[in-house]
């Protein structure tokens, strides 16, 4: 239990020193609402997808985990933030819906261009995005509703975490 915890820290600490330099190295504005939500929505989708790396690595072999793995993170990402829902076959909009990876990229994009963004800097004449209204509207996210986000990709980890502790209790008590 110790060993996934050092785990955590790990990871957390890695999404935070990469969050921070790529905020500050891509010239965003160094608000502290705007970066903080930025940081925490990084760091909870990161955390999301090791919870789902726990449960795939200890439900299935090795050989297989390994294939497993990309396969379902380019299925939540295809369905979550490479598709738009309007552009999604009706068989896969629930895959949409509970996608962690969309609902983490939604708010992370939302975090960046909405909240009342000012125009961005353009040394060019006319640049398509410098309101980023325009750039929202475009990636069909005007309104995004920060906290069912959060709340999608927060109770995944939780699911998985649980579903990951319980496969691996009935594994070791099934003699």
């Amino acid at each position: 239990m110790v060993f996934f915890g050092a785990l955590h820290i790990f990871n957390f600490s890695c999404g935070i020193t990469l969050s921070v330099l790529s905020y500050w190295l891509t010239d965003n504005p160094l608000e502290p609402t705007r970066a903080t939500l930025f940081l925490a929505t990084v760091v909870a989708t990161s955390l999301c997808a090791q919870a789902w790396g726990y449960f795939i690595g200890s439900n299935t072999p090795t050989k297989i985990a390994v294939f497993i793995g990309p396969v379902l993170a380019c299925l939540f990402s295809v369905f979550g933030f490479c598709l738009a829902l309007r552009d999604t076959p009706t068989a896969f909009k629930w895959l949409h819906h509970v996608s962690y990876f969309r609902a983490g990229f939604h708010v992370a994009v939302h975090s960046v261009y909405g909240l009342n963004r000012t125009k961005m800097h353009c040394a060019k004449e006319y640049c398509h995005y410098r309101t980023p209204s325009t750039f929202l509207a475009e990636m069909d996210m005007s309104t995004v509703d920060v906290g069912a986000n959060m709340a999608i990709v927060l109770s995944t980890t939780v699911l998985m975490h649980i579903l990951t502790c319980t496969s691996l209790w009935y594994r070791l008590n099934k003699r």
